[in-house]
């Protein structure tokens, strides 16, 4: 039954970590937060993206920590896990990366200009790492 929540609360964090990646994007394909109809909401919807992707990478890590040693033991053998460690681990880092310059970067007037390749960078890391767990798990 905890396995059964744990899981549950994986594949949600999952969702909602990749629904902020997808939606930093969609916004980064717009020319800027000042081309943009409506620029407060857009830098809203970038902060709300940011602590959405946090939560969901923390929750992310602290359940599949849980999970692994409870249904597999604490050695999964293969390149798939240890892949998707590397990728999740490189997620990881650019998702609290972002959540620690970000007011940096808007008190002093904007995001650098490698922004969009450090989103694409966690966008492609998350879709590996879930191939990889895929592979490492099935």
């Amino acid at each position: 039954m905890i396995y059964a929540i744990l899981k549950m609360l994986h594949l949600l964090a999952l969702v909602f970590g990749a629904a902020a990646s997808l939606g930093n994007i969609y916004l980064l394909l717009a020319r800027g937060p000042h081309d943009l109809p409506a620029p407060a909401l857009a830098n809203a919807l970038r902060k709300w993206y940011r602590l959405t992707a946090l939560g969901a990478i923390l929750l992310l890590w602290a359940t599949g920590l849980v999970m692994l040693p409870m249904r597999h033991g604490f050695r999964v053998e293969g390149f798939a896990l240890n892949a998707k460690i590397a990728l999740a681990g490189l997620l990881l880092a650019i998702v609290f990366y972002l959540n620690w310059k970000a007011p940096v970067w808007a008190r002093r007037g904007g995001p650098p200009a490698y922004l969009p390749a450090l989103h694409l960078t966690g966008a492609a890391s998350l879709i590996l790492a879930v191939i990889f767990a895929v592979a490492a798990f099935a």
